[in-house]
């Protein structure tokens, strides 16, 4: 059993029940970092389309957009984990997995994402900590707030990077929402 102190009560809740808040705080977090605003006018006016090129497609390198799907790839399966199915060593599986492919975003963005990669580099190194921290069940209920911080933090560091190549490379998935609870 896990406790969980909410307004200087104590509650006591199952193993499933905080797995399936874990599933559902992560997918929160993807959703907040991952999500366009949808209320907010652009800052600037799109540019006016080429009449010789296509779209951007030709501006990003098969390295960046192949990264770029992978990071999204990796964000979807965190807003669809059942955490009550793949358990602690699941949830850090999937968590790596996002990590993982942040460092490749990273490597293949530098040359021409250059402002933005110290914050999704930082953002990863603090997801990295909070991965190592996770050794059991108690461990991942315990860092519920620390996980989703952690996902929410590397998936608003990359959303930049990932909006602007998503424009110009085909193959990157949409972005996930997490199902209806």
């Amino acid at each position: 059993m896990v406790h969980i102190v909410i307004s200087s009560r104590r509650r006591t809740i199952d193993g499933a029940a905080v797995r399936a808040t874990v599933a559902s705080l992560l997918g929160v977090a993807v959703l907040a970092g991952c999500s366009a605003p949808t209320s907010a006018p652009p800052s600037t006016p799109p540019p006016p389309p080429a009449a010789t090129t296509s779209p951007a497609a030709s501006t990003y390198s098969p390295e960046l957009c192949a990264a770029a799907a992978q990071f999204q790839t990796a964000a979807n399966a965190i807003v669809q984990l059942d955490a009550t199915k793949v358990g602690s060593e699941g949830v850090k599986a999937a968590l790596q997995d996002l990590a993982d492919a942040g460092r490749a975003l990273v490597t293949a963005a530098k040359g021409q994402f250059g402002p933005q990669i110290p914050a999704l580099e930082q953002a990863l190194a603090s997801l990295q900590g909070t991965i190592a921290g996770i050794s059991d069940q108690a461990s991942l209920s315990a860092k519920l707030g620390a996980l989703a911080a952690s996902v929410a933090e590397v998936e608003a560091a990359a959303k930049p990077i990932i909006d602007s190549v998503r424009m110009g490379c085909t193959g990157i998935p949409p972005v996930e929402t997490p199902p209806p609870s």
